[in-house]
């Protein structure tokens, strides 16, 4: 499948999310919902309690006032068994409610009125005792002490709301609230007075403190949901800069798992797809790539004097050293999968330079003067020109391409610094040609050519060995002597093929 057809085939879905697709929407939906049903719970919650924290603060007043009322009536009982006399039994009464405090921070009090309106005591403006108080008026003008008389003619109990600042200190006038009730028996108005600022306080706090559990809560369900979307989408995002990655690195056979159970199926559907498509084609690039360098090496084979099968095997013995060599200290940052499947197809074009070398020279059968030597010596040369020059047409980095100039070039450097053609040492021979050094040798020892018989396999390993060192990387030919079975597997395998 090409890319154009991948991409067709995502347009003729419609670019619609799967089903499964779906399930961040939903759950962002239900969390809407969830937090709205939750907010309008505890706001009819909280002004219900809030209902009800007033009515208690209420009934704490009424209790203050009925408590009033106990002691009224306990002392006036002692006036009619005879051990009060009136006047001292209404002068012990106004002292005792004179001392009397209530409320969450001992800010309540009570005072008292006669019907007409005169204040018998306040017991935080003293001096009003004795006044007619019927037109006096709070921090905002309202007569409150008139709407409190009207209890004489309803004979019932009331609650009334005003500002007022009893000390006369010209201090804040605080907003309160008062209840009245009537003693009977001495013809009096009973208030309890309390301040709404404490009793806002504690029901502010509580609501406060409700919430506060509301916002926990909220939060919590908050970092579930998070939780949960980040696994859905993020891991997923995830998958896919991953596989992005590999496919921008080569690997184009990277996918996303699963794709159809994503919560991003259609996009990981269309990542999967792309790099189907580029499979597809960078395959068929590949072959059309190996096709030809096959041809082109075989056409170099033919003028040679090798035998048949060299290319096949000389390139799975490099393949396989530098998948043994691999895994080892000091080869791990410079072999990997890229270079591998480049060794591949890089060392059939290792003498390609000799189409450049005359028929007479190279067809001949008996050992080569210096002169004729050096001429052959110069297809390292040849080959190593001929391939950078196709390199810089193409006008792109081709790491394919490089290894094959690299190995064109320096197959015949030695280890020790004593090959050609430019006499290079160690590890400034590139490693592909380290490594494609043995390989070509062990074939050249291995096969007859008309100046010379075919060695055994043994024979052949034990020659090779004497040139650790010398002639070839320690480290490749240690990997060579623990891989000669396979070598020998090969060399039969791909015998005159």
């Amino acid at each position: 499948m090409s890319f154009t057809t991948a991409l067709a085939e995502i347009e003729s879905k419609g670019g619609r999310p799967s089903r499964t697709g779906q399930t961040p929407r939903i759950l962002a939906v239900l969390l809407i919902i969830l937090i709205i049903f939750i907010g309008w719970t505890f706001f009819w919650m909280a002004q219900s309690n809030r209902d009800a924290l007033l009515s208690a603060r209420e009934d704490e007043i009424v209790d203050a006032a009925h408590a009033a009322l106990a002691i009224l009536e306990g002392v006036e009982k002692k006036e009619r068994k005879g051990v009060l006399s009136n006047s001292q039994a209404r002068e012990m009464s106004l002292d005792l409610l004179g001392e009397l405090r209530f409320g969450p921070f001992g800010n309540g009090f009570v005072y008292v009125l006669k019907r007409d309106g005169t204040m018998l005591m306040h017991p935080l403006s003293r001096e009003l005792a004795g006044k007619d108080v019927t037109t006096l008026s709070d921090a905002i003008g309202t007569r409150f002490i008139s709407q409190l008389l009207k209890l004489y003619f309803r004979e019932d109990e009331s609650f009334v709301e005003y500002d007022m600042d009893w000390e006369g200190e010209g201090g804040w006038a605080q907003p309160r609230l008062a209840y009245a009730t009537v003693f009977a028996e001495y013809d009096w108005v009973v208030v309890a007075d309390a301040p709404l600022e404490d009793i806002d306080m504690i029901v502010d706090a509580q609501i406060q403190q409700q919430w506060i559990v509301v916002a926990v809560m909220c939060l919590v369900l908050g970092v579930i949901v998070t939780i949960t979307l980040k696994r859905l989408l993020l891991t997923r995002v995830d998958e896919l800069i991953r596989v992005s990655h590999a496919i921008a690195a080569g690997d184009y056979s990277a996918r996303v798992d699963n794709p159809e159970t994503s919560e991003l199926a259609t996009l990981c559907e269309a990542i999967n797809l792309m790099a189907q498509g580029i499979q597809e084609r960078d395959a068929s690039i590949s072959l059309s790539q190996r096709t030809a360098v096959f041809a082109l090496a075989k056409l170099a084979e033919a003028r040679d004097n090798e035998t048949g099968g060299h290319l096949l095997r000389v390139r799975e013995y490099a393949t396989l050293l530098a998948t043994e060599l691999r895994g080892r200290e000091g080869w791990r940052r410079i072999i990997d999968e890229q270079f591998i499947r480049d060794i591949y197809d890089a060392v059939m074009l290792h003498d390609i330079g000799k189409v450049g070398i005359p028929d007479v020279i190279l067809l001949k059968p008996a050992s080569l003067d210096d002169h004729e030597r050096a001429i052959m010596m110069s297809h390292t040369l040849i080959g190593a020109n001929t391939i950078r020059a196709a390199r810089q047409q193409m006008q792109v980095e081709s790491g394919f391409l490089n290894m094959a100039e690299e190995i064109a070039r320096s197959h015949h450097e030695r280890w020790d610094g004593q090959g050609y053609v430019e006499m290079l040492k160690g590890t400034d021979i590139p490693a592909a040609a380290r490594i494609f050094s043995v390989a070509d040798v062990y074939d050249a020892l291995t096969t007859s050519r008309p100046y010379k018989p075919a060695y055994s396999h043994e024979e052949t390993v034990e020659m090779m060995t004497a040139d650790r060192g010398k002639r070839f990387d320690p480290d490749v030919l240690d990997c060579f002597l623990e891989s000669q079975a396979e070598f020998n597997r090969i060399r039969l395998e791909f015998a005159a093929k």
